[in-house]
């Protein structure tokens, strides 16, 4: 796998973002079919396939692309071990998100697509928060819905098969969008969810980011399930496309063990990460704050 130089020829395939019809090859990967064993956080294998990148607007996207059915089955079965083995992390993570979210909003109806184990929905129900989460994990939803205790609604499906009741004042998608087949038609949906006003949160990788830019081939984002890869401009465009306002682009840490770090570093081939994994697995789980590469963004509806 390796990143491929920007000089090679235009390839003629439509921009999911812009509709542009020429693009480069940012990273030439081995295709291979997605499934359960290279996806979600217990992921045994990384292959991201052939990435390209749209001259127009930037965006970035996986070439071989699952149909928005396909993910949602590979979702719903996906093993969480690893995933719920770092909720006290997560948690932390979660806390962080609703501090950005209360910069903007202090209450009202918030919808979380994707809401996993249901931290952040936790976090603002605590908050006084009304809330509503989507889930279409087998294992996730029913640990949701125990995290919540009753207060607020989860739904075991896809925002595209979920029956909402439009009128939300905010929405967020944190870590959602990178894993859509159609972003724009994505966020144009949540647009209709939300309130006159209402305003939509998001994180998404970062082509552009400090972190894709130095580790190159390496970045640990760049993973089989993450269909699309943003920078600030081509975020920027898909939103007001769907008829949402820029409002903030920011980056902010997430927490993991070290040991769940050194993993996920193993798994790309960062140097010596399979040595500090094994120190790592010897000792008390040690948390720690850590730039990925992200950019979050704020919208919102007119």
């Amino acid at each position: 796998m390796s990143v491929a130089s920007g000089l090679m020829a235009a390839v003629a395939v439509a921009c999911p973002v812009c509709g542009g019809r020429e693009q480069e090859v940012f990273l030439q990967g081995p295709e291979r079919p997605l499934n359960a064993a290279g996806f979600g956080s217990s992921r045994r294998e990384i292959s991201c396939g052939t990435i390209l990148r749209c001259r127009m607007c930037r965006f970035g996207f996986r070439q071989t692309r699952s149909n928005a059915d396909e993910m949602a089955e590979l979702y719903r079965h996906m093993d969480t071990a690893v995933y719920q083995a770092e909720l006290a992390g997560r948690q932390r993570t979660a806390r962080t998100h609703l501090r950005i979210v209360q910069q903007h909003l202090k209450g009202g109806r918030i919808l979380d697509v994707g809401c996993a184990s249901g931290l952040f929905l936790r976090q603002a129900a605590d908050a006084g928060w009304q809330v509503t989460g989507i889930e279409p994990s087998e294992e996730l939803y029913p640990e949701a819905k125990r995290t919540l205790e009753g207060r607020g609604k989860v739904h075991q499906s896809t925002l595209e098969h979920a029956r909402l009741e439009p009128g939300f004042d905010a929405i967020t998608l944190w870590d959602v969008l990178e894993h859509v087949p159609d972003p724009l038609g994505f966020l144009t949906a949540c647009r209709d969810l939300l309130t006159p006003g209402g305003y939509l949160f998001l994180n998404v990788p970062d082509l552009d980011s400090l972190e894709a830019r130095l580790l190159g081939s390496r970045w640990p984002l760049l993973l089989a399930e993450h269909l699309n890869y943003f920078n600030r401009a081509s975020l920027r465009r898909c939103a007001e496309t769907a008829d949402l306002t820029p409002v903030r682009f920011g980056r902010r840490s997430v927490w993991f063990t070290v040991e769940y770090t050194a993993y996920r570093l193993a798994q790309h081939r960062i140097p010596l990460a399979r040595a500090a994994h094994r120190l790592a697995s010897r000792g008390r789980p040690i948390m720690m704050p850590l730039r990925l590469g992200e950019t979050y963004g704020v919208f919102q509806r007119a």
